[in-house]
């Protein structure tokens, strides 16, 4: 099939681009809830979970190419950025949580008897939810990393040198993630119009992105019949006098 310039400017006008920065987090497991709102309005880059399916090499016959025949998966490691408070309770949120995994004894009250007693997995594991949404506002896919935990609380740089936001970033393990994905086409993007006054009367149309199609008919000094689609997929009837 040969190559055809207006085939992919179709395709592309059809079903838009997914953007990077129309992306929202959620997260719950660590335990405060006013923290864990804040967090998905402080989450600056996040990576959407991949899969690596794992093979072992056999021969269905006894000569002939070597397959790699799939057995299993692995999970890969999601990474999320967090813009800090001044007080830095973001990464307060994360110490509680890997203390409550593996008891670090980062806090005084756990350098005892408790300080690196490992937890039970059920008993420290959440969730981490990563929506991801179309340019028109419309959620297009949701990535939901069950069982999650913090794997990894990176390093702040500290620099006096500059004035920027400090960051944190976090690595979350998790045993699985499952997605749903919307698909619909783009809208179109600008709008029309159209008006014509004959001897049946006056017929007009109008689109607009953001509500759909408006017909109107009308006899001269009769009744106007409009009808409006593109409204949650359905036409609504319109009645007026003219």
């Amino acid at each position: 099939m040969a190559f055809n310039i207006n085939d992919l400017v179709g395709e592309l006008n059809k079903s838009g681009v997914a953007k990077t920065s129309h992306f929202e987090v959620f997260i719950q497991g660590g335990g405060d809830i006013d923290t864990e709102r804040q967090l998905s309005l402080r989450a600056e880059t996040a990576d959407i979970p991949g899969r690596s399916i794992t093979t072992v090499e056999h021969k269905f016959q006894n000569y002939g190419p070597v397959t790699k025949v799939a057995y299993g998966q692995v999970y890969g490691d999601v990474s999320v950025q967090f813009l800090l408070s001044e007080d830095m309770r973001e990464k307060e949120y994360f110490e509680i949580w890997q203390d409550k995994m593996v008891g670090t004894g980062a806090f005084s009250e756990n350098n005892g008897t408790n300080a690196h007693n490992t937890n039970y997995f059920d008993n420290y594991t959440g969730t981490v939810e990563i929506r991801q949404y179309g340019a028109q506002g419309g959620l297009r896919a949701i990535h939901i990393l069950n069982d999650a935990y913090p794997l990894i609380i990176n390093p702040i740089t500290m620099n006096w040198g500059e004035d920027a936001a400090a960051k944190l970033g976090i690595t979350f393990g998790y045993k699985n993630y499952k997605c749903v994905f919307t698909k619909q086409d783009q809208p179109g993007k600008g709008f029309g119009f159209s008006f014509r006054l004959g001897s049946e009367g006056i017929s007009g149309g109008l689109s607009l992105p953001s509500i759909g199609n408006i017909s109107a008919t009308s006899g001269v000094g009769g009744v106007i019949n409009a009808a409006v689609g593109g409204l949650n997929n359905k036409v609504a009837k319109i009645r007026g006098i003219f």
